[in-house]
C-alpha cells in the first residue's frame, strides 16, 4: 500500500476526516489544512514525503493534477449535501423563487438536475485554475441572489454584495473520496 494524503482548504474538513477515522480505519498517512496558494508546494512536500495519492478538492485538485504527476482523488459533494445548501440558500433569501448560482469545477458536483426547489439554479463551471475568478465574477453579474462555491467563489461574492455560503462537504463526501482514494491505492499496488 502507497501513502495516502489528504490536503484540505479548511479546518472543519480535517475534523471531519478525525471523525470518519474513528468510525474505520481508512489508510490515510497524513492529514493537513493548506491554502490554496500554497497548493502545489504542499503536494510537492507530500510527494517528497513518500505520498503515492492524495485527496484534495476543487481548485487545490485541479492545482494538484495540473502540476505534479500523483494521483488524486477528489472530494465531490453528495446530492444530499447539494440539496441542503440549496434549502439554506432558500432561508436566507426568504425569496419566492430565488435565481442560486453554483460556481466551481464540475468534478466537484453530483448531478443537480433534481434541485428544482422552486428555485433557478444557475452552474457556472471553471475548467481550470485561473478561470475560476472569472466565473465567479460572471455569476455575480449574471445578477444571481446567492452564491454557493468555494474561497474564489464566496470573495467574489462578497466584493459584489452578494450573499453567498462556502460549499461545506458533510463527512459523507469525505468518506466517499476516503474510500475511492483506498480503491485507487489497491489499483495501483495491483
Amino acid at each position: 500500500m502507497g501513502k495516502i494524503v489528504l490536503l484540505v482548504s479548511r479546518e472543519e474538513m480535517l475534523h471531519q476526516a478525525h471523525n470518519i477515522l474513528q468510525e474505520k480505519k481508512f489508510e490515510i498517512g497524513e492529514m493537513r489544512v493548506i491554502e490554496t496558494k500554497d497548493t502545489v508546494i504542499e503536494a510537492r512536500k507530500a510527494i517528497a514525503g513518500g505520498a503515492t495519492l492524495i485527496i484534495a478538492r476543487g481548485l487545490q485538485a485541479s492545482m494538484i493534477k495540473q502540476y505534479t504527476d500523483i494521483p488524486v482523488a477528489e472530494i465531490v459533494m453528495t446530492a444530499q449535501e447539494m440539496a441542503l445548501l440549496v434549502m439554506k440558500a432558500k432561508q436566507i433569501l426568504k425569496k419566492e423563487h430565488p435565481v442560486i448560482a453554483v460556481v466551481g469545477f464540475k468534478n466537484m458536483f453530483c448531478d443537480m438536475s433534481f434541485l428544482i426547489y422552486d428555485i433557478e439554479l444557475r452552474t457556472y463551471f471553471a475548467s481550470a485554475g485561473e478561470e475560476l475568478e472569472q466565473t465567479s465574477r460572471k455569476a455575480a453579474q449574471e445578477q444571481a441572489d446567492l452564491i454557493i462555491g468555494g474561497d474564489t467563489a464566496v470573495s467574489v461574492a462578497t466584493e459584489y454584495g452578494i450573499p453567498s455560503l462556502f460549499l461545506s462537504p458533510t463527512e459523507d463526501s469525505m468518506r466517499n473520496a476516503m474510500a475511492i482514494a483506498e480503491r485507487m491505492d489497491y489499483a495501483m499496488g495491483v
